[in-house]
């Protein structure tokens, strides 16, 4: 009698065993395929968020190279031909140049929301190495400009010191903005790469460069 009783009874409860346990299975790939695809989105948002940036980056510093070489090409000449013209006109030429500020908003996004970390190695070498250059180029035209124009140096019988500091800061500031004007080129390449390989994604963000 019992023998019979478990063959009613061990069928049902196997089955329905089977039945919870793929539920549970289902359920986590579920949940899985949810978190893969709000990362996926992130990771997106992201890169957009990369590519508009540096863009922008790069358009400031474009915008403002031509004059920084014009102003160490005036520079130059007048040290070479021993102009010196006076603390008031060196001071002038000077503080007419302003070092450009460059975004990183997206960096400190990616960083807070661990984007980052579930990017491709590659990618974010790129990145990181994009923002550290120009974090060293933001640092070092904000302190030099301060160096330049201290008022120790534009003592008269000192000024030929100071518009060789000048011309030194500026080679500096122009030498960097062609590496990062490189640099940006090169991000951008392998950001729009990483979008069109995004699930969905073909094509790059209006206004994005190749």
């Amino acid at each position: 009698m019992a023998k019979n009783n478990t063959s009613d009874w061990l069928p049902r409860v196997l089955i329905e065993s089977f039945l919870i346990v793929i539920s549970i299975l289902v359920a986590l790939a579920l949940d899985e395929w949810r978190d893969q695809r709000q990362d996926d989105e992130m990771v997106r948002q992201a890169l957009l968020n990369f590519v508009s940036e540096i863009d922008q980056n790069r358009v400031r510093i474009e915008d403002a190279a031509p004059f920084n070489q014009g102003l160490l090409n005036v520079l130059e000449d007048q040290y070479r031909q021993q102009d010196e013209s006076g603390v008031d006109s060196f001071v002038m030429m000077m503080e007419s140049y302003s070092p450009v500020v460059l975004q990183s908003t997206a960096w400190d996004t990616a960083l807070a929301t661990g984007s980052l970390a579930k990017m491709e190695y590659n990618l974010v070498s790129a990145l990181s190495m994009t923002y550290s250059i120009q974090s060293r180029y933001q640092t070092a035209t904000r302190a030099g400009i301060d160096d330049v124009l201290n008022p120790q140096s534009l003592s008269g019988d000192q000024i030929g010191g100071a518009v060789f500091s000048a011309i030194r800061y500026l080679r500096d500031v122009t030498s960097m903005e062609a590496e990062l004007n490189d640099v940006y080129s090169a991000a951008s390449t392998v950001i729009s790469s990483a979008i069109s390989d995004e699930p969905g994604e073909t094509d790059l963000a209006p206004g994005t460069s190749e």
